[in-house]
């Protein structure tokens, strides 16, 4: 009597561990879609906000600095790139979120278009300021897409990981050839094979 409410015992265990297994690997699944929206709208927040920051003359300067006037009349000023200044970052993250959805529909999904917006959305709002600031002060260090995602998306926010980015930045692969392709690389084939017998 005992063995069998021992073997009893050790089923309904085994039962349970595997029900609470599936149920905390069904609940991750959710997380990891959340992740990977996110990763993906700020690896294409990245490709818009340095298409923007670019988007200017690069010989464009403003003067910076203190206007106030000191003892003999002077104001400290001095002369930078625009898209070294705050003001340029604030102008560029305007509106950012509708123009990354709307300026790339071959890339977003009309029907994930919301998503992403609410998830460019929820990373401007939380991260509007550290952005604003790595926009002015790292503008050197941050001149491609790809180096803006590494810092921002993955190193700064953990929205990504290594291999999410390298997934991400993966070049499309060529489209498939037309007919009327594969008929020139056939007859050139042919030509080819024509001059090998001669």
């Amino acid at each position: 009597m005992n063995s069998s409410v021992y073997i009893l015992l050790i089923l309904f265990l085994t039962v349970l561990t595997f029900v609470t297994n599936q149920e905390a690997s069904s609940n991750d699944n959710p997380k990891r879609k959340k992740q990977d929206f996110y990763c993906s709208a700020c690896k294409s927040m990245s490709d818009t906000i340095i298409r923007e920051m670019n988007n200017v003359d690069p010989n464009e300067r403003v003067q910076v600095g203190s206007y106030r006037v000191d003892g003999q009349g002077h104001q400290k000023l001095k002369d930078v790139p625009i898209t070294e200044t705050r003001y340029h970052a604030e102008n560029v993250l305007e509106n950012l979120c509708t123009k990354f959805t709307d300026n790339n529909p071959d890339v977003i999904p009309r029907q994930l278009k919301n998503i992403y917006e609410h998830a460019c959305d929820d990373i401007l709002e939380e991260h509007h300021d550290t952005l604003i600031d790595l926009l002015g002060t790292q503008n050197k260090n941050i001149q491609t897409a790809r180096r803006l995602a590494e810092f921002f998306c993955m190193e700064t926010n953990q929205y990504c990981k290594a291999d999410q980015l390298d997934e991400l930045f993966k070049p499309p692969p060529p489209p498939p050839p037309t007919p009327i392709e594969e008929k020139k690389e056939e007859e050139e084939e042919e030509e080819e094979e024509q001059k090998d017998e001669l």
